[in-house]
């Protein structure tokens, strides 16, 4: 198999090649991948689509439905509504594509697997992620003030002090961000929204890319922030350039606000011109995994399954077959996808490290 630094180094060029990089902040995004095993999945999504050719390729034959791609357990969280409900779900979906639905489950079941706060046997994981996918039937995000969702309401943390939320975002450097961009982000914030722009790092798997939030007052005084991202081309291209032959996930420029659409997602997310915009408050937060016992682990990991059928299911046809084709692979063959996963991410972690 190909040698993780010889990836990482191919992929960041080719990536360079197309948007601009911050040195700095890929160097903080090899900081983190060597200081764990989970940290080193998240932030090595091209590394996970090589070795899925490489070992599981069977799973890329798997119904084609829109997917996630970069799909792990910290990449849940709530937000608001166009109609300014509060929802919790899958929130990030710079990866989203139209490809295999296998692969989102096994890295979900990955990613549990690995993370060090989920306290769930591994063949548990497993078990969790496939029955509640299988057995959801697709809807809406989550209403978090519904009947039903009192589990998540009370695992989802308190709101930060606004004040103190947004003098943090505007802590950072001054910075630019195109006046396209900056037009979208000011044509999905309240009325009157005047910014200044600040360099925002966040995340892992998208360090290096460009990322800025602009914060101030809006017309009734206010404060409020949007985060505008550069994405880049989608990591599947750089498989379909380099490893052609397989069936990669593809892009288009619509699937992502017919899934924001279908799931009910944030009011303020718009993409324009390789750009993702999005909206920042005290109350847009995730649940901390760490400090969660066995019981509200495996209660979680149930809701991120379903919400990922709620993506899934904006094919609901497909969806239909891939439940199907997922009750002949059964238990043991999709325990098997994932630990094999497993070890491979574990394998390379090693070697990324030396």
């Amino acid at each position: 198999m190909a040698d993780v630094h010889e990836l990482t180094s191919a992929y960041e060029s080719w990536l360079g090649a197309r948007i601009p990089l911050e040195k700095s902040e890929l160097d903080r995004k090899h900081a983190e991948m060597a200081a764990h095993e989970y940290r080193f999945l998240r932030g090595s999504y091209y590394l996970w689509l090589v070795r899925i050719g490489e070992l599981l390729p069977e799973t890329l034959d798997s119904t084609r439905l829109p997917a996630v791609g970069d799909l792990h357990v910290e990449n849940f969280g709530t937000w608001r509504d166009r109609d300014q409900v509060r929802r919790w779900g899958i929130n990030d979906f710079d990866e989203l594509a139209t490809g295999a639905h296998l692969p989102d489950l096994v890295r979900l079941a990955t990613s549990a697997v690995l993370a060090p706060h989920i306290t769930l046997a591994d063949k548990d994981v497993c078990r969790v992620v496939l029955e509640a996918w299988s057995n959801s039937t697709p809807r809406i995000a989550v209403d978090l003030e519904e009947k039903g969702a009192g589990h998540l309401r009370t695992l989802v943390p308190g709101f930060d002090d606004a004040d103190k939320f947004y003098e943090r975002l505007a802590a950072g450097s001054p910075a630019e961000v195109p006046a396209a961009v900056a037009a979208a982000a000011t044509g999905v914030a309240e009325k009157g929204w005047t910014p200044t722009w600040h360099v925002h790092v966040a995340g892992t798997g998208s360090l290096g890319h460009r990322r800025v939030v602009g914060v101030g007052p809006s017309a009734d005084g206010t404060q409020h922030a949007r985060e505008v991202k550069q994405l880049g081309p989608g990591t599947s291209e750089w498989l379909e350039a380099t490893r052609p032959g397989l069936p990669w996930p593809t892009t288009d420029g619509v699937l992502f606000e017919r899934v924001r659409s279908a799931v009910r997602g944030p009011a303020a997310a718009v993409r324009v011109e390789g750009w993702h915009v999005r909206d920042l408050a005290p109350d847009i937060v995730r649940i901390e995994l760490a400090g969660l016992d066995q019981h509200d682990s495996e209660r979680l990991l149930t809701a991120m399954a379903q919400a990922t059928a709620d993506v899934h299911g904006c094919d609901p046809e497909g969806f239909a077959r891939a439940v199907e084709a997922a009750e002949s692979m059964g238990k043991s063959g999709f325990r098997e996808a994932v630990e094999a996963m497993v070890a491979s991410t574990k394998a390379d972690y090693a070697a990324y490290r030396a």
